[in-house]
């Protein structure tokens, strides 16, 4: 799916069970980083662990971007935002990370928002009794496994984000 042929159309996702809880219906419209492709770029002033993480969560992202959101999935053929954050802490940052956004929202320390940073887990109450989770990649970018284009990168400042946003974690 092509965002660019859909400008300005209003997407309804399905936030459900492992990324939240009980069903619930989310109506978000994509900005222009909300799409597979996007990469941001690393700051010359980053130290070499953070450029080693940083490279790190653009490898997971070039091998998994595009993959479809599928609820419960855990897999290249579908995965949810949990289940990829678990992909992404276990297999390209060494750090385990329980299954549900719920319980990964325990670990690690609370961090303020204006303080969020590249591998901070960021969260968003996305309805009523649903929630989601990705990471940053840098200050303003965190990638994630979204409803309306599987895995991709997206803008925390966007509005539909920056409303629903909730807390983060420093988990490394």
């Amino acid at each position: 799916m092509k965002f660019s042929a859909l400008h300005g159309v209003v997407f309804i996702s399905l936030f459900l069970g492992a990324c939240g809880g009980t069903k619930s219906i989310s109506v978000s419209s994509p900005t222009k980083e909300d799409k597979p492709g996007f990469i941001p770029t690393m700051s010359r002033s980053a130290g070499l662990g953070e450029v080693r993480t940083f490279n790190r969560l653009k490898r997971a992202y070039t091998e998994w971007r595009g993959t479809p959101y599928q609820w419960g999935g855990t897999t290249l053929k579908g995965i949810d935002c949990s289940a990829f954050m678990q992909v992404i802490f276990d297999e390209y940052l060494g750090e385990k990370l329980p299954r549900t956004t719920l319980e990964q929202m325990k670990v690690g320390k609370k961090v303020r928002r204006k303080r969020v940073d590249l591998g901070d887990l960021v969260f968003f109450k996305t309805g009523p009794t649903t929630y989601h989770v990705g990471v940053m990649v840098d200050r303003r970018h965190f990638l994630h496994a979204g409803t309306t284009g599987g895995v991709m990168i997206s803008n925390l400042n966007a509005r539909y984000w920056s409303v629903r946003y909730l807390s983060a974690r420093r988990v490394l």
